[in-house]
């Protein structure tokens, strides 16, 4: 596990990492964690929701840069992540950083924004994954 975690973060480091990435890792997690045989030790439901919170938003970005932003359904999000209110506070979280703008949401929890600046907004997702990665590295070295 330890050789993910360091393979994840040199993705970050060399600026390569794909929300494709790190949806695979939430997989593997739940997989393990229904298994019984957890390949994070003290892993938590609330760090693969935030992973899937970011890997999400990074989609968006990626989709954005591939001008597929319109393909981006209601569906889309209740397929990869599991609770609405993270998103919506990580969302609300970027526009006050103003790494987003023209927020609107729709009755079906579809939320539509703008990225004015994808490099920083990339670098801020980044930077919030590697936390958690970071945070679960330690776990494993308690």
């Amino acid at each position: 596990m330890k050789q993910t975690l360091e393979t994840l973060k040199e993705k970050i480091a060399e600026n390569t990492l794909t929300s494709e990435d790190i949806f695979a890792f939430t997989d593997k997690l739940k997989e393990s964690m229904r298994e019984g045989t957890p390949i994070v030790r003290n892993v938590s439901p609330a760090n693969i929701d935030l992973l899937e919170v970011y890997a999400f938003t990074l989609r968006k970005m990626e989709m954005t840069q591939e001008d597929q932003a319109s393909e981006l359904r209601a569906g889309d999000w209740r397929e990869s992540i599991d609770d609405f209110r993270q998103l919506k506070y990580f969302i609300d979280e970027l526009q006050q950083s103003e790494l987003v703008n023209n927020v609107a949401w729709n009755v079906h929890a579809n939320v539509i924004y703008d990225i004015p600046n994808p490099v920083a907004y990339k670098r801020y997702v980044y930077w919030k994954i590697k936390s958690v990665l970071d945070n679960m590295e330690l776990c494993e070295l308690i």
